[in-house]
């Protein structure tokens, strides 16, 4: 137990300022959501289309990025300053690339909006929500890239204070161009968007901004200017990035796209579902900062093959995690009655959004314990595998029993959500298995290789 206590101590101190930006971030998006349910049932309804379609792509980018923290960790542990800058620039003209194909995608999707199977009512609004909503790809790409860059080194506050400036202008900008104040026409739906962009834009400047000022990232610049643009870079870069995309993109599909499927059942059902996934992602957040930082302290441990060291870690990181599920099962459970009161006043949705809640108290450990594993097999580049498991869980397993569940047996709309912890313990399951293997592997390849 003693050896682990230095393991608790840097997991925390890393992640913690990783879940206070999540948290942020979150509580930015609850509010989001709050005001815009005030505006109006129908308002939400179209807020949760357009976002589910623009989350899911912008997950993909953000999944993206997240394989330039191994790689810049590995590099940070064996102090390469040069390889550091390298990938720092590569990175970026990576993600633009990815964000340009990212924008394209949701412009053939948006008009494609009426014909996914939801209320009509909803799709003129929803078409305008998501428009402004693809004008902050390139912005969120390069503060993706620069986010990971930072966690590379060690430094999860920087990424922290910027996004917390950008949750205040997002809340500030909602205030006044949702309902009109200063000045401003009364835009409602759309001012949230606007709000939206503002925030993005803060954070891609504030990221850049950064780099180029404080001390302790300042050393990479020089190194970055003499980078180059290397082909076989962004070959490499794909390779690993996509598969992790994917993988990404697959996990946030057993939600994004049982939205679509909720859809179907109507508005009602859209908007307690928008308000029960909103409500979600205040814990998926938080096991993402310990997930974030159990990347970066196993990044830096590989780069000094100490294997022990990385079992260590990877211990310490799974009973903080479990502690954390506790805390938060117990929260949902608690107010899964009073939650929904805060986005809408319609009965209806409040009682189906509670009933929600108590499947989402339920399914919040192996949720948790999928992001840790997914975390610690990405910090050992593992990515392919997992995003095949990812899809059998999801796509193979948790939408189908979903769908069967509400639209065969007649469960009705909670059985959508009865399909996430069946696919959510599946993959938790299979991603143990495969972290030992790897682990294994990883350990007998480096012996065999002092060996030669």
């Amino acid at each position: 137990m003693k050896r682990l206590l230095s393991h608790y101590k840097s997991t925390l101190s890393l992640g913690i300022p990783v879940i206070l930006a999540q948290m942020g971030q979150i509580s930015v998006g609850i509010v989001d959501n709050m005001m815009i349910g005030h505006v109006g049932t129908q308002e939400l309804a179209a807020a949760s289309f357009a976002n589910t379609i623009f989350g899911l792509t912008l997950i993909f980018g953000m999944g993206f990025s997240f394989i330039f923290t191994p790689l810049i960790g590995e590099a940070f542990g064996q102090q390469q300053h040069q390889r550091i800058g390298l990938l720092l620039k590569n990175g970026l003209v990576s993600s633009l690339l990815v964000g340009l194909g990212m924008i394209s995608l949701l412009l053939v999707t948006s008009l494609m909006m009426d014909r996914m199977g939801q209320p009509m009512e909803i799709v003129p609004a929803s078409r305008s929500y998501l428009l402004i909503l693809t004008s902050t790809v390139l912005p969120m790409m390069l503060f993706y890239t620069f986010k990971q860059f930072a966690e590379g080194i060690g430094d999860t506050r920087t990424s922290m204070v910027v996004m917390l400036v950008a949750n205040v202008v997002n809340v500030i900008g909602n205030y006044i161009f949702i309902n009109g104040y200063l000045g401003m026409p009364e835009m409602g739906l759309m001012g949230a968007g606007i709000g939206t962009v503002m925030a993005r834009i803060t954070m891609m400047v504030g990221a850049i901004g950064c780099f180029v000022y404080r001390n302790h990232m300042k050393v990479f610049v020089t190194p970055f200017k003499q980078a180059q643009v290397i082909v076989s870079e962004l070959k490499e870069m794909a390779k690993m990035g996509i598969p992790l995309g994917a993988q990404t993109v697959m996990e946030a599909s057993a939600f994004g796209l049982s939205t679509v499927m909720m859809g179907w059942t109507g508005a009602v059902g859209l908007a307690a579902h928008q308000v029960a996934i909103s409500i979600s992602t205040l814990g998926f957040m938080i096991y993402q900062g310990i997930g974030a930082a159990t990347t970066i302290r196993i990044s830096f441990l590989r780069g000094k093959l100490d294997f022990e060291g990385i079992k260590d870690a990877s211990i310490a990181s799974i009973h903080i995690t479990m502690g954390l599920v506790l805390i938060l099962a117990s929260f949902f459970l608690i107010t899964s009655n009073w939650l929904p009161t805060l986005y809408t006043d319609d009965h209806s949705v409040i009682m189906l959004a509670s009933s929600f809640m108590l499947v989402l108290a339920a399914y919040q450990l192996p949720d948790a314990m999928q992001i840790i594993l997914a975390s610690m097999l990405r910090a050992m580049s593992d990515v392919k595998i997992p995003a095949v498991i990812t899809f059998i869980s999801y796509f193979i397993i948790s939408l189908p029993a979903g769908y069967l569940m509400t639209f065969q047996l007649g469960v009705g709309e909670i059985g959508i959500w009865y399909g996430f912890p069946i696919g959510l313990t599946i993959c938790s399951t299979l991603f143990i298995f495969r972290f030992l293997f790897v682990l294994k592997e990883k350990r007998k390849k480096t012996v065999a290789q002092y060996q030669l």
